[in-house]
């Protein structure tokens, strides 16, 4: 699979498909596709139960975006663009927007100029979504199976997914003579990224309780401690989600890995973008190197300097087991004993076509 052509599966929210074909002109001739999240019935239930919690992730990703559409064009009034920048960032944070725009929407520049790793990013945060829907509707009983499902159907784009394997910090800080960069020129806006990444681990241990009403009112304490400590005390180190949210890096290890890689392929691009040596050309090729170390494809033979090889994710057979039909007409859920074992070939099967008449995006069920 083409590098640039990440999906197979079309996207069907938020215009995505129109914004795909803009950049396909834009950017040349290779198409720019997106994909949607994988169907089932869980899906929005965290928005939906937890608007407030689920709202106040917003401006943690608009601000990374944001960042780099900013250090596109540096300059001697860069550290006074950030300046203002970060107090629209604590705006943001104090009224979160309703719904999150995506990247090619905050950071049109960017996106042109690192177009994968872009995707890359979208990508993962749409499986930081699905597990939080997850943990969230209590009418998904094997939540385990649930969730190895989603991975499962994110790993099947492997181009795009960042590796299982845990990379601790060392990526980010040995990279180059750019690491560093923006923490040192920016701390202020560094911290306040770093805090959202102690905030995205400790909303997943908040929902990992299993009463519905403790659940809620661990929420409110995550987001209180946020807004009146974490924002406040801004972290000097990036915390990893093992450290954060330990009950839920049991269950979820392989999720744990793809989002504390994320998290630092997020830093990584603030150094580079900030690197003054570096001409966009440059800058363009170093992020696609990263994000090419850092990829799920590459896993067998990518090692981080001083990280020992190994605890790649597998699948358990409660995993495999789909959403099954019975001859009567009802259902065995994901994960039964007695559902059929689905190949691993079929979790990377295009979705079908919507049915007529329903917008793209309405896709509901597991696989048959």
């Amino acid at each position: 699979m083409p590098s640039a052509q990440f999906a197979r599966r079309p996207a069907g929210i938020l215009g995505l498909a129109a914004v795909a074909a803009v950049f396909t002109t834009a950017c040349g001739s290779a198409q720019r596709n997106d994909v949607y999240r994988l169907a089932a019935p869980y899906n929005f239930a965290f928005y939906d139960t937890h608007e407030e919690a689920a709202r106040s992730f917003y401006a943690a990703h608009f601000t990374h975006f944001a960042a780099y559409e900013i250090l596109m064009n540096p300059g001697e009034d860069t550290p006074g663009r950030m300046s203002e920048f970060e107090t629209q960032v604590r705006a943001y944070i104090a009224d979160p927007p309703k719904f999150e725009p995506p990247a090619e929407i905050i950071a049109p520049g960017w996106t042109r100029l690192s177009f994968e790793t872009a995707q890359a990013m979208d990508w993962t945060h749409m499986l930081h979504s699905q597990l939080y829907d997850v943990l969230t509707d209590d009418r998904v009983a094997d939540k385990r199976s649930a969730g190895e499902r989603a991975i499962a159907y994110y790993l099947s784009e492997p181009e795009a997914a960042f590796s299982t394997r845990g990379y601790g910090h060392r990526f980010m800080e040995g990279g180059g003579d750019w690491a560093g960069n923006f923490h040192t020129q920016y701390p202020d806006v560094n911290g306040i990224l770093w805090a959202y990444h102690w905030h995205h681990a400790a909303v997943y241990e908040a929902l990992m309780e299993t009463d519905p009403e403790r659940r809620r009112v661990e929420l409110d304490r995550v987001i209180d401690v946020f807004t009146d400590s974490v924002l406040h005390e801004l972290p000097h180190v990036m915390p990893l989600t093992g450290e954060v949210a330990p009950r839920f890096s049991r269950m979820f290890p392989a999720a744990a890995h793809i989002f504390d890689n994320l998290h630092m392929m997020h830093d990584v691009v603030n150094d580079i973008m900030a690197e003054p040596s570096y001409s966009r050309r440059e800058k363009a090729a170093e992020i696609e190197r990263l994000r090419r170390q850092m990829a799920y494809a590459g896993q067998d033979t990518v090692e981080a300097p001083g990280m020992p090889m190994g605890g790649d994710h597998r699948m358990s057979d409660r995993g495999m087991r789909v959403p099954t039909e019975l001859t009567t007409g009802e259902w065995l859920p994901q994960g039964h004993p007695e559902a059929r074992m689905a190949p691993m070939d079929e979790f990377m099967r295009p979705l079908p076509a919507p049915v007529s008449g329903r917008p793209a995006g309405a896709r509901n069920g597991g696989v048959r």
